[in-house]
């Protein structure tokens, strides 16, 4: 596991320094969900959790940290602003590791979501996307992470 002593200097390595148990077959992939409160993610924590999701909750800065020294996610979802700072910090931190990550835009009603990274790549230029728009997004993720890891076990 990694430690983070700066937030904003994490190693873009240090996110895959632990390996997925490609055995555990129980588990799909691993979520964290970064904001002030759950409310802005109820429709998203329902449709992870019943394809098999993990999902994981950080309200503040010092959360946040907490978790990343844990674990490594597949996905992050995050808001800007926390308790305790900004997540301005996380696409350098995970970009190069395994994650994807996406940041909460807020709307006159609801959300819509900025893909960040792919995979720990990049998605500059990328748009926005509409609530119908990033469930399916979610769902082609997770059926990649799927796929990937079944193909490690055979």
């Amino acid at each position: 596991m990694f430690k983070i002593t700066n937030p904003k200097r994490l190693s873009p390595t240090a996110c895959l320094s632990e390996l997925p148990n490609i055995l555990d077959e129980e588990r799909i992939a691993e979520i964290l969900l970064v904001g002030d409160g759950p409310q802005v993610f109820s429709l998203s924590i329902g449709q992870l959790e019943s394809i098999g999701c993990r999902c994981h909750f950080a309200r503040s800065q010092r959360g946040l940290e907490e978790l990343l020294n844990q674990k490594q996610f597949d996905i992050v979802l995050t808001m800007h602003r926390i308790e305790g700072g900004s997540t301005d910090w996380l696409g350098a931190a995970l970009s190069g590791s395994r994650t994807t990550l996406f940041y909460a835009l807020p709307v006159e009603v609801g959300c819509w979501w900025v893909p960040v990274l792919r995979f720990g790549a990049e998605c500059l230029g990328s748009p926005a996307l509409r609530p119908r728009e990033f469930a399916d997004a979610l769902d082609r993720i997770v059926d990649e992470i799927r796929t990937t890891v079944a193909k490690k076990v055979s």
